[in-house]
């Protein structure tokens, strides 16, 4: 009895060898082995296409309609389609942007009294200005603003034309000058901005 264990001991490792050098040979080819599905790759930040649309001109901004200006030869008309109080501050803000000197004001009246020069409001000062001719003088005028059922009426006219040193009256220019810098330094800064960064590209 003792001797079937003893060959039994020994003869078992060898029977565990054998079994596992045994092997099928459908289980050492690879090829056999089931492949995963291939899954599509979703990307969770894809861009989106540009579309034509974007490609347009974009609408006016829903400000445009606070502007309305008819360009007379002789008398501009400007008219701010919104509050009195609101109409002052743009009115205030394109004086400041472009450079007017501001002599006095009076919110109860709803005017400016300002120095005004067609030639040079706006623009930055050069060397080449003290060479060019003037158009207009430097003068003082008044700014009004007039409330009307549809907004805001801006006037101007020259605060002392008695006093005026070539009878110049220079009142229509600087209207046509508070239109182009409420429209473009204001209601479309924006717009214009873009506008300029385009053209340095």
């Amino acid at each position: 009895m003792k001797m079937m264990l003893k060959n039994l001991l020994y003869g078992l490792p060898a029977l565990v060898l054998v079994a596992c050098a045994d092997t099928s040979e459908r289980y050492r080819d690879t090829h056999m082995l089931e492949m995963p599905p291939e899954l599509p790759i979703e990307h969770t930040h894809a861009q989106t296409a540009i579309a034509a649309d974007d490609m347009k001109p974009r609408a006016a901004t829903a400000l445009s309609g606070l502007l309305a200006f008819e360009d007379d030869a002789k008398k501009p008309a400007l008219m701010l389609k919104t509050r009195p109080d609101r109409a002052w501050d743009m009115v205030a803000v394109a004086l400041k942007v472009g450079n007017i000197e501001v002599l006095d004001k009076n919110r109860e009246e709803n005017r400016f009294q300002v120095k005004y020069d067609p030639d040079t409001a706006g623009k930055e000062e050069s060397l080449w200005d003290i060479f060019s001719s003037d158009r207009y003088p430097e003068g003082e005028y008044t700014i009004t603003l007039k409330e009307d059922i549809p907004g805001v009426v801006v006037g101007a006219a020259l605060s002392k034309p008695d006093l005026s040193e070539s009878g110049e009256d220079a009142s229509a220019e600087l209207i046509r000058f508070l239109h182009k810098t409420i429209d473009e330094k204001i209601i479309n800064r924006d717009r214009s901005k873009g506008a300029a960064n385009n053209a340095e590209e």
